[in-house]
């Protein structure tokens, strides 16, 4: 009949009932939401390779304990304010010079910002190979002694320190020559002059050029002295 309404009138009045299965006891059952009009979700998500999980701003993730979460290579953490209960963090990171990973421990409510760290690897050898840096050495008359070979291919600062500890007289004054060399058998001499170690005096030598080894050769005075002498190096 006319004016009489076939359908709701009311829209906004109108309920419906979503169902869904409880994958727990196999149930068809109502879908609950809270007093919002929010899906109340209380339970466990399994996601697949490659799913994404956006979070609000607020939210919070809690995770069991021993819960391991793996990230893809470039994948990004951005604006974490705070860690709580964290024990050790294991990073592919390794120790200079070791194979032992770079564990760092965290007290609960540590702010992770940033930190790198960057430690001088230092050489301090004797020159001619003794146990000990500075251990004497003679140098017998007329006779030419080699320094042991020095790597300063990843060197960014070397020398040798050495002292002519002859007391007696100039007889006792020693020369020396620094080469180089590519590959530690065909060597070369530094195109610095033949240096002079005045009997109870000390000085520093390096090289003027860069070839991967060096060393230095003595040749004795006329009369017989002692040295002592060490390579020491850092990058």
């Amino acid at each position: 009949m006319p004016g009489m309404p076939i359908f709701q009138d009311s829209p906004s009045q109108l309920k419906g009932q979503v169902y869904v299965l409880d994958n727990t006891t196999d149930n068809i059952v109502p879908l609950q939401v809270d007093n919002t009009g929010n899906l109340a979700v209380n339970g466990t998500v399994d996601l697949v390779a490659g799913a994404e999980v956006l979070l609000v701003a607020g939210s919070e993730v809690a995770l069991a304990a021993g819960t391991e979460v793996t990230l893809a290579a470039g994948a990004d953490i951005d604006n974490i304010s705070s860690v709580t209960t964290v024990d050790t963090i294991t990073n592919d990171v390794k120790i200079v010079n070791g194979a032992t990973p770079l564990n760092v421990g965290l007290s609960a409510g540590t702010s992770i910002i940033g930190k790198v760290e960057n430690e001088l690897v230092f050489t301090n050898v004797d020159t001619f190979g003794a146990g000990s840096p500075l251990t004497s050495k003679t140098i017998a008359s007329a006779t030419t002694e080699n320094s042991d070979v020095q790597d300063i291919s990843q060197e960014t600062s070397y020398n040798w320190f050495i002292k002519n500890t002859g007391v007696t007289s100039a007889d006792q004054d020693i020369t020396l020559k620094v080469e180089l060399s590519p590959d530690g058998t065909n060597w070369i001499e530094d195109t610095g002059s033949t240096i002079t170690v005045a009997h109870d005096s000390a000085k520093m030598i390096t090289v003027t050029n860069f070839l991967k080894n060096v060393r230095f050769v003595i040749t004795g005075g006329v009369a017989e002295t002692t040295v002592i002498s060490c390579f020491q190096a850092q990058h």
